[in-house]
């Protein structure tokens, strides 16, 4: 055997060994998500990414659902934490981030993926979206259409836009912050009304603040509210207006009038952080892991069902601000 072949089979060799030992890590990975909502909207994107990295990675998984049952948070992250099994620990819900932070601190080995924020703590992993860059875009296509006015099917002359987010926290206020910049970016003399709800599980509240809002003028209506934000989709089919869709692919809740829907790619960021893991790569306590336009994190998806109503100025136009985002040159303003 030549030399150069003794280097192919002894390169192969060493290759072999490397995916076996991969494997093998990957077998002993223990990933662990806690969270009420796996059950639906940015929820069920966070358990796409999780089934995927079991099913490519060989990891195992465990979810638990935490249901309503606020007295019992803290006693389900000790009992995650305490046994030492997990690699990591995926969080989502802001409901839980008391009980979160209690358990951090009482045992700094567990490494919590706290999903969808930034907290205080330095014990804690965070994985965080630019949901303010995704949220411009949100902005710019609303305000642009809103602009055209009767021009486009299903729009009044009112030139505004309506947003609605669950409760009055600093994540939705970066939404709302984001979406603001990009509609007067783009529309300068666009109106936007804004709504709280107050909570993120009241489908009918959102309903309600929604129609308030299109008789206020608005033509289309940003939704940022979770469960809540189901009523603000099913009220722009009722008032034959326009919605725009939160977190995951909502254009079939009420097809024809979900113009768009912002992308928030959980299942991305779980599965690049279980894989990091595989891999071998070190996860710092109080590392901040942020997905934005660049990378592909947050995106605005515009619906088949209404792509075609949507003029090429303002798809044109949209790609423009997108690029000029991504190079730096327009800075969103952003909530902390």
């Amino acid at each position: 055997m030549s030399s150069w072949s003794r280097r192919l089979v002894a390169l192969c060799g060493a290759t072999a060994f490397a995916l076996a030992s991969q494997a093998a890590l990957a077998k002993d990975v223990h990933i662990a998500a806690i969270s009420g909502y796996f059950a639906q909207g940015f929820g069920v994107s966070i358990v796409n990414g999780l089934k995927k990295a079991e099913k490519d990675l060989g990891v195992k998984v465990k979810l638990v659902d935490t249901g309503n049952r606020a007295l019992d948070y803290e006693e389900q992250f000790n009992n995650i934490a305490k046994s030492g099994e997990y690699d990591l620990v995926f969080v989502m819900g802001w409901e839980l981030v008391d009980a979160l932070q209690k358990t951090a601190a009482a045992y700094p080995n567990t490494k919590f993926v706290f999903i969808d924020g930034v907290l205080d703590s330095k014990q804690i992993i965070y994985a965080n979206f630019a949901q303010n860059q995704g949220s411009f875009m949100a902005g710019a296509l609303a305000a642009l259409m809103a602009e055209k006015g009767s021009a486009v099917e299903g729009l009044g002359d009112g030139k505004a836009i309506g947003f609605v987010g669950g409760r009055d926290i600093p994540v939705i206020r970066d939404f709302l912050a984001g979406y603001e910049q990009g509609a007067k970016t783009a529309a300068p003399d666009i109106r936007l009304d804004s709504v709280f709800a107050g909570t993120f599980d009241d489908p009918a509240k959102g309903s309600e603040l929604t129609m308030a809002l299109y008789g206020q003028g608005s033509d289309i209506v940003y939704n940022v509210a979770g469960p809540t934000g189901e009523g603000v989709l099913q009220a722009s089919a009722a008032a034959d207006k326009y919605s725009i869709g939160v977190d995951i692919d909502q254009c079939n809740v009420a097809p024809g009038h979900v113009m768009a829907s912002m992308l928030k790619k959980a299942d991305v960021a779980v599965y690049s952080l279980v894989k990091d893991v595989v891999d071998g790569k070190g996860i710092e306590p109080g590392s901040i892991h942020t997905y934005d336009l660049k990378s592909g994190g947050v995106e605005l998806l515009l619906c088949p069902q209404v792509v075609d109503k949507i003029p090429a100025d303002v798809k044109a136009r949209l790609e423009a601000l997108k690029t000029d985002v991504i190079d730096g040159k327009i800075t969103v303003a952003t909530v902390k």
